[in-house]
């Protein structure tokens, strides 16, 4: 009786088949999913801070098969502008970077970065020498073109921010015209100007502040805190709204699991002594929206070289934007499901 074997040769090619079908999905899975920068925010040297986050996205491929790839700001300007600009499709910035990005392009918050230790937030300090002649904030601030001092940049919300809205704009000073010195830059920028001795007094945070206690506590042994703030919430990351939702479900799925093993709480310790991340949404930006409203209005009202109309108008301009901003900031963001 002669052997059957037609059955058996369309069992092979009905297999042959699928897999040629399952690799044609495959691929067509890999266009569709978009090659992803992600942007980071500077505030030691660009160098440190690729080398901290680099096996994070080594990681975030793995774990979402999505081409994601860091881009390193070495200013909060040039991490701003690549948002708005579509350079990154997600970031970590400032809270105040933050909202000068939702006010301009089409973004949201979707995370929160956790410390190790679990805290809220940070706050922003005022540091100096302690063999300093400085020994409180008063006369930093009652003494005009006496000191040299060393602040961020206007959307670092711990190095400029909280100073003009607490302490600058309540006292009418305008940093550039109160101090004999001043210098703009980042944390580590402004600490060094001061540990040199280049200026008399800087801003830094609690953040940065802990950091170096646990990395060179000679030289925090040297700083003296003149002033501290209220407590700013944690840095946000932001997505674009127009990712793909598979997209962004997948990269949630990564954020939010991250941070159970030994090895990944090691990598993200060394990131930016982070935990993880919880989720979030642009709710977290309304205590700076009131903050940065709140100095924009105070430098109107104080502004003697601006004549009444002129200053109805501004702000009539700056109540519009309040309203706008606060209907973003009170969305919740788009769960990706």
């Amino acid at each position: 009786m002669p052997i059957q074997r037609e059955p058996s040769v369309r069992r092979l090619l009905l297999k042959l088949l699928m897999l040629v079908l399952v690799g044609l999905a495959g691929r067509v899975a890999a266009a569709d999913a978009p090659s992803l920068a992600f942007g980071v925010i500077t505030t030691t040297t660009v160098a440190e801070t690729r080398a901290a986050w680099e096996p994070f996205f080594a990681a975030m491929r793995r774990g979402t098969g999505l081409d994601v790839h860091g881009v390193y700001h070495a200013t909060y300007e040039e991490a701003v502008d690549a948002v708005v600009r579509n350079l990154v499709q997600l970031a970590w910035v400032s809270n105040k970077a933050a909202l000068d990005c939702i006010e301009r392009t089409n973004v949201e918050v979707f995370a929160q970065l956790v410390d190790s230790a679990g805290s809220l937030g940070y706050r922003s300090i005022i540091v100096t020498r302690r063999d300093s002649a400085l020994l409180s904030i008063d006369p930093l601030l009652n003494r005009p073109r006496t000191w040299r001092f060393a602040m961020g940049e206007p959307s670092s919300t711990s190095g400029a921010v909280m100073l003009e809205y607490a302490l600058f704009v309540p006292r009418g000073i305008k940093p550039e015209e109160h101090f004999q010195a001043l210098r703009r830059g980042t944390h580590a920028q402004t600490l060094a100007a001061v540990l040199g001795g280049q200026v008399h007094a800087g801003t830094y945070n609690t953040e940065e502040l802990h950091r170096l206690r646990e990395q060179s506590p000679a030289q925090a042994m040297q700083l003296r805190i003149l002033w501290e703030s209220a407590m700013i919430p944690k840095d946000p990351l932001l997505w674009r709204r127009d990712l793909p939702l598979s997209v962004r479900k997948r990269i949630a799925d990564y954020i939010f699991g991250v941070g159970r093993t030994d090895d990944e709480k090691l990598m993200l310790k060394r990131m930016f002594d982070l935990a993880g991340f919880k989720r979030s949404s642009n709710q977290q930006l309304k205590f700076v929206l009131d903050v940065d409203d709140f100095k924009q209005r105070s430098e109107v009202l104080l502004d003697a070289r601006m004549s009444e109309s002129a200053k109805n108008e501004r702000l009539s301009d700056l109540r519009e934007r309040y309203v706008r901003l606060s209907r973003a900031v009170q969305a919740d963001a788009d769960p990706p499901r």
